[in-house]
């Protein structure tokens, strides 16, 4: 099959969404916690975060427009904090649900029946729930004038992992963790292994 963009922009929007989404590959998948100046917790699911370097340790995620209100920026913009927390096949419904639309005085932690859980250091929320967990502080932003989004870098503060989870040479063992990836908007795997779930809605 050869496809040309122009062949593909005849497609209709829900189509060109799927296949452009699901182009790269399974990738990583996270929720992605802050909160609220006003003390609301926000929890949203991501599949664009990326390494971005180790000295020092720097990951970045990708924000659509903002043209609309974006509750995961404006609260790492406000606090200066926001965790990462990874997906897993026992959590996998209600973070596939925290990509519904709630409103902004609605915490989706509250509403999909997951668990806020706090360190000493961090100001955002982290999900108990999740076996890899990592603080960061807002470092950065970059509007992408292509098509209007932004890339968010964050500077990593502290890292919670399983007792045994991390090998002599650093490695996380993410098989042994059950680490989901994903594929598109909603299609999940894990070795040998996808779920596929419908699209999500309050």
């Amino acid at each position: 099959m050869h496809l040309t963009y122009d062949q593909l922009a005849t497609r209709d929007r829900a189509y060109r969404r799927n296949f452009f989404n699901t182009l790269p590959g399974p990738r990583g998948v996270h929720l992605i916690g802050t909160k609220g100046h006003r003390g609301t917790e926000n929890l949203g699911v991501f599949s664009s975060v990326v390494h971005l370097g180790a000295s020092p340790g720097l990951l970045g995620f990708h924000l659509r427009p903002l043209t609309v209100p974006r509750h995961t920026y404006h609260h790492l913009k406000a606090q200066g904090w926001f965790t990462l927390n990874t997906l897993h096949p026992t959590i996998l419904e209600q973070a596939h649900q925290t990509s519904a639309n709630y409103s902004l005085e609605v915490s989706e932690f509250a509403a999909v029946g997951l668990t806020p859980e706090y360190s000493a250091q961090c100001k955002a929320p982290y999900v108990k729930e999740s076996s890899v967990r990592i603080g960061l502080t807002f470092e950065e932003e970059h509007h992408i004038r292509a098509n209007d989004t932004y890339f968010i870098v964050g500077r990593i503060q502290e890292v919670f992992v399983p007792d045994g989870a991390v090998d002599e040479r650093g490695h996380i063992d993410h098989a042994t963790l059950d680490t989901l990836a994903v594929a598109g908007l909603d299609t999940y795997y894990r070795p040998g292994d996808a779920t596929v779930l419908p699209y999500a809605r309050p």
